[in-house]
């Protein structure tokens, strides 16, 4: 099932480290997600980003051990039906394929935010409509890019995330050179206190998600089997050194604001104004927006690929299971997507939907999803080795017993107490698909075990 490729030999490791990095969307922790992290994490926020930094690697090598064994663009879907179980992949790779949906549809909106945010500073504008008219601009021009190939596309999101990044580092360079580097606080460990970092840990782990999505990149890279592992390790140390800066950075500058950081919905540009540079802030507006549309792209490519795959696998209807002729990319798949989105935009935009409350629903659908994915991926990974009797297998075991609790336990916070709203009717909703797609994959193997058989025997590999 290896796609065509516009030219070359495929793409090469700083495209697919764009890619992961792009579903990561590592822009987001510093402009927005911080705030939540910081109200239990106070002066350590950076500590408790660390800690989960390494837990995320280990996590990724867990991930990465299947992408070596198994490469394909199903990633985690083809990863555990071959590892573990049928069932668990068709969980794993519908939860996943809705997961990424919720990023999808939350982008091009949260894109439109920041730059409506952004023209501000030059003159008035504000509105839904002016949010959906960009969303929609965002979102044609990341499908048109994704349609003519993953080089193209995968070059375009490598470099929107590095200017998204180099405006977050500007920004830091700015507040260091006001402040300074030194904050005693920060290194107190006897004001540290392990219930309150134990909740920071929890909410700062889905800050490291979307490192696996370099394995829907499998059919385009050459060198699928030792490239993809690599670059999911990668992926997560650069964003995690990253994240542990911004942390650091961000509550030393926010020890001169008046508003804690745990009440600022807008951190960068709170410090901005503390620097005596409010204009600064237009830099966390267009990271912002810039880091939503290499997310629009790098999700695309992943969902078209999932659903390509399990098309091939027979598990969704062989209408996804087509390359455009031109440009070999799962074309079908995008147009579905594309007009899927579209639509949400549309409603959004005439029932005047609050964008934020919007983006809040996915995320805690996206959310879910990596938690069931990565808890899945610590079960299989050490089965299947024990079962090679590889030589990695106590070391996956010992991984897992140190990770899977975490996991479980963010998991158990985020299903209950329930959350009101929106995010309450995303984590039924997010139930209930798993329990389906379980009972699904049951009465296939009473009734119909051929069509799990079929999972295991059907090539999906470059």
């Amino acid at each position: 099932m290896r796609f065509c490729r516009t030219s070359g030999d495929g793409i090469n490791t700083s495209e697919l480290w764009g890619h992961a990095v792009a579903n990561i969307t590592p822009s987001a922790m510093p402009a927005v997600t911080i705030s939540l992290v910081a109200i239990h994490g106070g002066p350590f926020t950076w500590l408790a980003y660390a800690l989960i930094g390494v837990l995320m690697t280990l996590v990724a090598l867990q991930v990465g051990i299947l992408a070596r064994h198994f490469p394909s663009p199903g990633s985690l879907f083809f990863y555990l039906s071959k590892a573990l179980h049928p069932i668990s992949g068709m969980v794993a790779g519908f939860t996943m394929m809705a997961g990424y949906f919720g990023a999808l549809a939350a982008a091009p909106l949260l894109g439109g935010l920041f730059v409506e945010q952004a023209l501000r500073f030059f003159w008035p504008v504000s509105g839904v409509g002016w949010i959906a008219g960009i969303a929609v601009l965002y979102l044609l021009v990341a499908w048109r890019l994704a349609l003519r190939g993953i080089e193209i596309s995968a070059r375009w999101g490598l470099w929107v995330e590095i200017f998204s990044i180099f405006c977050i580092v500007f920004i830091a360079a700015a507040t260091l050179w006001h402040f300074g580097w030194r904050d005693p606080a920060q290194w107190n460990f006897q004001r540290l206190h392990t219930a309150p970092l134990a909740q920071a840990l929890i909410l700062s782990l889905l800050a490291y998600g979307g490192f696996e999505t370099a394995g829907n990149l499998a059919g385009e890279t050459s060198t699928a089997r030792t490239a993809i592992p690599r670059v999911m390790v990668l992926s997560v140390l650069m964003v995690g050194g990253f994240f542990v800066a911004m942390a650091y950075i961000e509550v030393l500058a926010f020890a001169h604001v008046s508003t804690p950081l745990g009440d600022s919905a807008a951190p960068l540009n709170a410090i901005a104004k503390a620097i005596g540079h409010p204009w600064l802030g237009i830099f966390s507006d267009l990271a912002m927006a810039a880091a939503a549309f290499s997310a629009t792209i790098a999700t695309l490519n992943s969902i078209s690929r999932i659903l390509y795959s399990m098309a091939g696998h027979g598990v969704i209807p062989r209408f996804f299971h087509h390359r455009d002729v031109r440009h070999g990319t799962p074309a079908r798949g995008l147009r579905v997507l594309a007009i899927i989105v579209l639509l949400s935009v549309a409603v959004v935009a005439l029932w005047r939907i609050p964008i934020l409350s919007v983006v809040g629903t996915f995320g805690t659908f996206t959310g879910l999803a990596f938690l069931l994915i990565y808890g899945l991926a610590n079960i299989a990974t050490p089965w299947f080795l024990f079962r090679q009797r590889h030589a990695w297998r106590w070391i996956s075991l010992i991984i897992a017993g140190v990770s899977l609790p975490l996991l479980i336990k963010v998991m158990a916070v985020s299903l209950w107490p329930l959350p009101a709203g929106g995010e309450g009717a995303a984590t039924l909703l997010f139930v209930a698909l798993v329990m389906v797609v379980f009972f699904w994959g049951l009465y296939w193997a009473a009734f119909r075990p051929e069509r799990l058989r079929h999972i295991l025997l059907a090539v999906d590999e470059p």
